[in-house]
């Protein structure tokens, strides 16, 4: 088995992508815990709850990411949970999270990523030169309503093709992911969550390059060493390892030559 090499001073710092206050009183605490156990030194946080969230819910879940980064600025980038139907009101909660230092926007269920709604936010997010990570989870059931198929992923990625986008979980069906947005130069994958198949991020290497894949937990709905494990256990090079682990983030969220 592979193993990343040891970090060292000047190494590429570990990032995780994806992680979520939502659930759990405590997830600020159990995220910062988990993370400081095991070397990782900035967590990407957004919080989610409700699907299609309301005016009130929208405020309330930024209002704790913005107290998480406040209280914890060494350890915590800040992404604001935006609802694209709320139209001039998304753009207002993005103003806000550009003045308190937040760094990503996150898109959670509440309409197609290719929805109109959603381009006022992408002509942000490129104004800004922040990525934005989109929730995406291929159903063979269905989708909820609101929910993002990487279809419609890849859809938004080419009408805007300056656009950072980083689609979450690989879009659930890996495989149907990978698919869709392997032509889409300006989307990335993250590999977060409990999919850990055979294989999995071997492929996303092969069909995307190590540059457009990043880690990501899905804390605290997921365990911090489960998705590292998928990464540190691939068959991929250490240099793949330490751009999925890392690197790639870094470059990302605008944060090149940082180090803890």
């Amino acid at each position: 088995m592979a193993h990343s090499p040891p970090r060292a001073g000047g190494a590429t710092p570990r990032i995780d992508f994806h992680a979520h206050l939502w659930a759990r009183a405590d997830a600020e605490t159990a995220i910062l815990a988990s993370a400081q156990a095991h070397a990782v030194d900035l967590v990407c946080l957004s919080a989610i709850d409700s699907y299609t969230p309301d005016r009130d819910e929208i405020e309330r879940l930024n209002a704790r990411t913005e107290e998480a980064i406040r209280r914890w600025p060494e350890a915590y980038v800040g992404f604001v949970t935006v609802n694209p139907l709320h139209g001039e009101a998304a753009q207002r909660d993005i103003d806000h999270a550009v003045a308190v230092g937040m760094r990503g926007i996150k898109l959670w269920v509440a309409c197609p990523a290719d929805d109109p709604a959603v381009y006022p936010i992408a002509e942000r997010a490129i104004t800004l030169g922040w990525p934005v990570l989109q929730h995406a989870w291929h159903k063979w059931t269905g989708n909820l309503p609101g929910e993002s198929d990487p279809v419609q992923v890849a859809r938004l990625a080419a009408l805007f093709p300056a656009l950072r986008l980083v689609m979450a979980h690989v879009g659930g069906d890996w495989e149907y992911g990978l698919r869709a947005v392997h032509r889409c130069d300006n989307i990335w994958v993250d590999t977060s969550g409990s999919i850990a198949d055979a294989g999995m991020v071997e492929a996303c290497v092969r069909e995307l390059g190590a540059e457009r894949v990043v880690w990501g937990t899905d804390m605290p709905g997921a365990d911090l060493l489960y998705t590292l494990a998928k990464i540190e256990g691939a068959v991929v090079s250490d240099h793949a390892k330490e751009r999925i682990l890392g690197g790639n983030a870094q470059e990302l969220l605008g944060l090149q030559g940082w180090s803890p």
